[in-house]
């Protein structure tokens, strides 16, 4: 199972869920000790968004067009959106159910529209997300995606499309 989903972390992000924290942490754990991609396993259990932001602050996950003495925080998540769309890295959000609901729908909204609009064969990043349970976050997610005139799928499908539900 756990080589299954190697395989499907290179087409998809994963939201890992059930059992307890301790062992949905060891198996993310397994999932990055497998993979060869740099990874970015951010506090877990993060719940405002300043502590994101900090992280990315801290990490250099961004990459400015411009120097200034200082950036605030619009300027560095504009930039950051900017070094998503050009990487090819894992970032692991654990227990990612206690961020605060505007910001968490935002974050999963940005992820998963990086996948949907890249072409076969170029970087995507992925993202391992991991929660107590899925508690109607795919539902939550068709709301808030935006679709193209010409689309076919509904929302729900883009996003299983581009994200996988693992139940351990």
């Amino acid at each position: 199972m756990k080589d299954e989903i190697l395989k499907i972390l290179d087409k998809k992000h994963l939201l890992v869920v059930g059992k307890s924290e301790t062992e949905r942490r060891n198996f993310v754990g397994y999932i990055i000790e497998n993979t060869n991609y740099e990874t970015f396993r951010f506090p877990a259990g993060m719940k405002l968004f300043h502590e994101y932001l900090d992280f990315i602050k801290k990490e250099q996950l961004y990459q400015p067009w411009y120097e200034a003495k200082k950036y605030n925080g619009n300027q560095i998540l504009d930039f950051h959106r900017d070094w998503i769309s050009e990487n090819n890295s894992l970032f692991v959000l654990e227990e990612f159910d206690y961020m605060e609901e505007s910001w968490k729908m935002e974050l999963f909204r940005l992820f998963i529209h990086e996948t949907e609009n890249r072409r076969k064969g170029e970087d995507k990043i992925k993202v391992i997300f991991s929660q107590n349970s899925e508690n109607g976050l795919i539902d939550k997610l068709s709301h808030i995606i935006t679709l193209k005139e010409s689309e076919k799928r509904t929302k729900r499908q883009i996003i299983e499309q581009n994200l996988e539900l693992i139940n351990i």
